[in-house]
């Protein structure tokens, strides 16, 4: 996003159970990796939307996770002056899974002092297509002549049609870096809540 003139934030695709679209790993207080979720409803079957997916409130999910919040970074630098925010996320009623997340990347990004332009896929209108099909679609619609696109997708990423359509497509190569964390080691690969509550206003200098 930091690097992007636009981003597009994809709320229309297709939810995947068992990864991390609604979940992440933060350091616990033993200085573990621990996985904190979000409880989704399972009564759409697997082809729902991140904006058709509902929350599933009655989990109690959400004392859980700040809980678990509270433990792991109750002593760490920032937490006091990050955690009421996010602490009043998480107690909200979303009306699905797309409009928690979204809320979620505006406060930290506003921490991170990130100002790209977002847009919803839900808001812009018609048949898009899949695969490459739809990210060129985009691309055209936001007048996007680069794709920054992800490792991941290299697997189905049609390099040729992104050349026809005019479009080049570059794959981010990107190491996560290494900042001041509390604990005896320093694990990578966290959400970025670690980062905010150990670095606070300087943790745009790590990203």
């Amino acid at each position: 996003m930091k690097k992007a003139d636009v981003f597009i934030l994809m709320d229309t695709v297709q939810f995947v159970r068992r990864h991390i679209c609604n979940r992440n790993k933060i350091k616990n207080s033993q200085g573990d990796a621990q996985w904190l979720g979000v409880s989704v409803s399972s009564a759409k079957g697997r082809d729902v939307s991140f904006i058709e997916l509902e929350i599933d409130y009655s989990q109690k999910w959400q004392s859980k996770a700040l809980a678990s919040l509270q433990h792991a970074y109750g002593k760490a630098p920032f937490f006091d002056k990050y955690y009421p925010e996010l602490e009043s996320l998480l107690l909200q009623e979303f009306p699905n899974l797309a409009a928690l997340n979204i809320a979620l990347i505006e406060f930290l990004r506003s921490v991170l002092a990130i100002n790209t332009p977002l847009k919803k896929m839900s808001d812009l209108s018609g048949n898009l297509g899949q695969k490459s099909e739809l990210i060129i679609n985009l691309c055209k619609i936001v007048e996007a002549d680069t794709y920054l696109s992800g490792q991941g997708a290299k697997k189905y990423n049609d390099p040729e049609a992104y050349e026809q359509a005019g479009i080049e497509l570059i794959y981010q190569d990107y190491t996560p870096s290494t900042y001041p964390q509390m604990g005896e080691s320093f694990i990578s690969h966290l959400s970025v809540i670690d980062l905010i509550f150990n670095c606070g206003p300087e943790s745009k200098n790590y990203i």
